[in-house]
């Protein structure tokens, strides 16, 4: 089901309520920007608190533009998991002096024209959000009765002339009728308090309250102290606006207070982007931001890492093409998993998607990668009892439990970020060091190209005429090391120390 600002207060009760029945929920964002260049290009070199300083700076004008969560709620007496879809369309505010900003890269909009993005629906029916920071911000100046008057002074032209329009409107009604009430109709919640404020304001003998059964007009009574008709006491109005502009943000509040599992496919940027968007501005220290989202999400699995280290389990003839997402969903979906042959729970959809399945697509892949690890989690569940059989969800989530909190590193140093500790020591070789013999400046960029072919390196300049090498693996370290072969091909202008 696609939410927008248009249906989102029609569907909150119905997303909390299977929000609290799921065993777990899967996750997928997109996002306006794509980290490309030679700047945040993965390297063998980075550690995991480098390549969080790396991204910090750039993330922060990047959004979450659309957000998936699919519900996943085990039937027990039918075996079947039943997957709710929500993809969920976000959009910046601007509010007083809050004016979020975002940068859209030609290259991310290519990339989601292709994908069949609807920017219209991005841009017109895109639900608001504030990060912890922002609603601290708001709920202060709410606390010391300013926010009205920031508010009036920085409306802009056009919404001062729609508040002028309606407090002449209850001008002319109070002067030439004689009518007890009268209705406008607000459809901006925003402007709807602003309305109802400065009504009051301006005509301090009328009452002003919020129609039954129409949130969207707003009831004025000529006499203040009519019976029968209660004002809109401010704590009321005050809550309607900060329900509005926190938007999507209750979703995520939802998710943190139930503490169920967070389940996604390779989620280090996705969740650096939802610290800055729902928490705050990134911390300085690596540290600081592990631990805050640790608070507030205590259980994140990453089908990606997970299955990364489930695949040393696979036979010759089981191998995967690759665990990105799609390569992984379909392995599992076509039953290309001879270890999980029979026996394995039935998961369906509660209701068919509305939107295309295609990935790329927040929703979808949310689903995909709640699926994978359903698999995944019987897989292990399996491997650990030593033969294969039906498995709950209790289970199935006890047998990941060592996969927990700890997030996929895309070509690094290290293999994962542990969100609950200290990152692991790095899992690549030990780095090499060459020098030049015969030129005084060392060309990296030659040697790069040149060691190449025996495998996957980063070569990195360490002084005038030295650099260091990072092999991705044990047997494309050792292929470096092999003879003068590396003396060989560089014409004997660069010697390698060990």
């Amino acid at each position: 089901m696609e939410i927008t600002k248009k249906n989102f207060e029609e569907h909150l009760d119905n997303i909390t309520k299977d929000l609290k029945k799921c065993c777990f929920v899967g996750f997928d964002a997109e996002f306006t920007a794509m980290l490309t260049g030679e700047t945040f290009k993965h390297r063998l070199f980075d550690n995991n608190e480098v390549r969080y300083n790396r991204l910090k700076t750039a993330v922060g004008k990047m959004i979450m533009t659309q957000v998936g969560l699919t519900l996943f709620q085990y039937n027990r007496d039918r075996d079947v998991y039943e997957a709710t879809g929500y993809t969920f369309h976000l959009c910046p505010q601007s509010f007083g002096d809050i004016d979020q900003s975002f940068i859209f890269q030609a290259s991310t909009l290519k990339f989601l024209c292709r994908h069949d993005f609807n920017f219209n629906k991005f841009t017109y029916e895109g639900l608001p959000y504030l990060s912890k920071a922002e609603e601290e911000c708001v709920r202060r100046q709410l606390k010391d009765k300013t926010l009205f008057n920031n508010l009036s002074r920085m409306t802009d032209m056009h919404d001062e002339k729609q508040v002028q329009e309606y407090c002449s409107r209850v001008s002319k009604w109070l002067t030439l009728t004689a009518e007890e009430r009268m209705y406008l109709d607000v459809e901006n919640p925003v402007m709807r308090y602003i309305v109802h404020n400065e009504v009051r304001t301006r005509f301090p003998n009328v009452l002003t309250t919020d129609s039954l059964g129409n949130s969207q007009k707003i009831l004025v009574y000529r006499d203040k102290y009519v019976e029968g008709a209660n004002a809109a006491p401010a704590a009321i109005l005050e809550e309607n606006l900060m329900n509005h502009l926190l938007g999507f943000s209750q979703i995520i509040y939802l998710l943190a207070a139930s503490g169920k599992p967070i389940v996604g496919h390779n989620i280090f940027l996705d969740i650096v982007l939802l610290h800055n968007q729902f928490i705050g501005p990134l911390p300085k220290h690596y540290a600081t931001f592990k631990k805050n989202i640790h608070d507030m999400f205590p259980k994140i699995y990453d089908t990606k890492y997970i299955s990364s280290e489930m695949s040393k389990k696979l036979s010759y003839h089981e191998v995967w093409k690759s665990n990105a997402l799609q390569d992984l969903y379909e392995f599992f979906s076509e039953g290309k998993c001879k270890k999980l042959q029979n026996g394995v729970n039935f998961i369906q959809v509660s209701r068919p998607f509305n939107v295309k399945q295609s990935y790329h697509e927040a929703g979808w892949d949310s689903y995909c990668s709640g699926y994978c690890f359903i698999r995944l989690g019987h897989w292990a569940a399996c491997e650990n009892r030593g033969k294969y059989r039906p498995v709950g969800p209790t289970e199935t989530i006890a047998s990941l439990a060592p996969f927990a909190n700890k997030v996929n590193v895309i070509r690094g140093a290290i293999p994962y970020m542990n969100l609950i500790g200290n990152d692991p020591p790095s899992h690549r070789p030990e780095l090499l060091h060459v020098r030049s013999l015969a030129e005084r400046v060392i060309n990296v960029g030659k040697i790069a190209a040149v060691l190449a072919g025996f495998g996957s390196v980063d070569v990195k300049p360490y002084g005038s005429r030295t650099a260091l090498i990072a092999a991705n693996s044990k047997s494309s370290s050792g292929a470096l090391l092999t003879g003068s072969l590396v003396l060989y091909l560089l014409h004997k202008k660069v010697k390698v120390l060990i």
